[in-house]
């Protein structure tokens, strides 16, 4: 971890205090270390982490790996009280540090579009109670029948890459003021502040958006050209009719702009075409698609609005290695809810906790994505072990296999050595494994 990541814990170290800090027994880069650590070990919930903890070496091996003087570990409600207080916003910056880390050491450069890095903004929902009013920002939906949801959503902005890796580099809320509003607050303006927000933390970063039918409007697309940021969204006939209509006008006017690919193993036929300098409130925009028809007779179209022009020798590219890419979000939620992160079960739901364990959250899926589709698993082992698989996933398969491991050497057993591993890693240079085991 600390090969690919600057320190967590000095990170953490350098956060400001919460206030009442004083009533806590212990240094916040410890509790902060054990709520990464519930989330690493994908503990089912903050009771269950706590059992582990009193249980096994837990105290020991953190000391260990802080070089700590750890004479007990913190209850988890001790570690829930902390996040409670904690300022998200200043919690949420350690994200893009980690992602400058490793956008500055070029590990994400064979990812680019076009010298682009692909960054997908998507919204998920991390909370819902119905009747119980979570607090006074929650967004509502009333039902026939009396009842009232009250829940919490967020956008995030990931970067994504074709392997599947993400990391995300922000994130907004979208929540109400807790005044008296006219129209609730929504996903659209949440990425209007995110993205101001993403622009100033990387004032000069190649971005290529992502984004679903929800972006195709002008609003959006204007910030994107004034940040000169390039795009790819999602291109349906409902969201902007009239520019859907002159692509289609385009496209059947140029039958020449297709492209026809069979794909043997799929037993699938995509046809790819394009529509180019169209005209949209002044603005020059192009169309590319590729429809899939399979052997069963079911067929299937994707459609994207983009600023980069498409041809014969580059539409493959765009479809594939930018706009279908846009998934790879999609994929990234569903892991957290579905795969031992607990985001819709989150952990703590008080105060600021919500927000801070969702930036913790993010945190334990990066290292997890690093530790499993890196070499580290080789070279720990030797790189005379030719019997070795070339990456962690290729041994573990699922990231909920993969935790289980670390989880049972916290419990029972001892880092002895700690010291003398850490100086071995800080020899070795890792690199992503992302194909065929080796």
């Amino acid at each position: 971890m600390e090969h690919f990541l600057p320190g967590l814990p000095e990170l953490f170290r350098k956060l400001p205090e919460p206030r009442d800090s004083q009533r806590l027994y212990f240094p916040k880069e410890l509790l902060l270390m054990q709520a990464l650590l519930m989330a690493l070990t994908q503990a089912s919930s903050r009771r269950q982490f706590g059992r582990d903890c009193a249980n096994g070496n837990y105290s020991q091996n953190l000391a260990a790996l802080l070089s700590m003087d750890i004479p007990e570990l913190a209850s988890a409600d001790t570690v829930n009280y902390l996040l409670t207080m904690m300022n998200p916003e200043q919690m949420e910056e350690i994200l893009p540090e980690l992602g400058r880390h490793l956008i500055r050491s070029r590990a994400l450069d064979c990812f680019r579009l076009e010298e682009c890095f692909l960054l997908a903004f998507d919204g998920t929902e991390v909370l819902r109670q119905t009747n119980i009013p979570h607090c006074p920002n929650c967004l509502t939906a009333k039902h026939s029948d009396g009842r009232t949801d009250y829940f919490h959503q967020v956008v995030d902005a990931k970067l994504v890459t074709d392997p599947g890796l993400t990391l995300s580099l922000g994130f907004e809320f979208i929540e109400n003021d807790g005044r008296d509003y006219v129209k609730q607050d929504c996903e659209l303006k949440a990425f209007y502040r995110l993205a101001e927000t993403i622009k100033k933390r990387f004032p000069r970063l190649s971005i290529c958006v992502l984004g679903d039918a929800l972006y195709a409007c002008e609003k959006v697309i204007d910030i994107l050209m004034e940040y000169n940021w390039s795009f790819f969204i999602s291109f349906l006939p409902e969201r902007i009719p009239t520019l859907y209509a002159e692509a289609e006008a385009k496209l059947a006017a140029n039958p020449k702009n297709r492209l026809i690919i069979r794909n043997a193993e799929t037993k699938e036929t995509c046809t790819y075409s394009w529509a180019g300098n169209l005209k949209y409130r002044g603005k020059l925009l192009h169309a590319v698609y590729v429809d899939i028809a399979g052997d069963d007779g079911k067929t299937m179209r994707l459609a994207y609005l983009t600023d980069f022009r498409p041809d014969r020798n580059n539409v493959l590219e765009l479809v594939n290695k930018g706009g279908r890419q846009r998934a790879k979000i999609e994929n990234c939620f569903n892991i957290q809810k579905n795969h031992g992160y607990n985001l819709e079960h989150v952990y703590g739901a008080i105060g600021h906790a919500l927000k801070n364990f969702y930036t913790i959250i993010q945190i334990a899926h990066l290292i997890h994505q690093l530790m499993l589709y890196s070499d580290l698993f080789r070279k720990l082992a030797g790189k005379s072990c030719k019997s070795c698989f070339s990456s962690a996933i290729k041994v573990y398969e699922t990231i909920r296999h993969f935790t289980a491991s670390p989880a049972e050497a916290l419990r029972h057993k001892t880092f002895s050595d700690i010291a003398s591993l850490r100086k071995f890693a800080s020899r070795i240079q890792l690199r992503f494994v992302f194909g065929n085991s080796s």
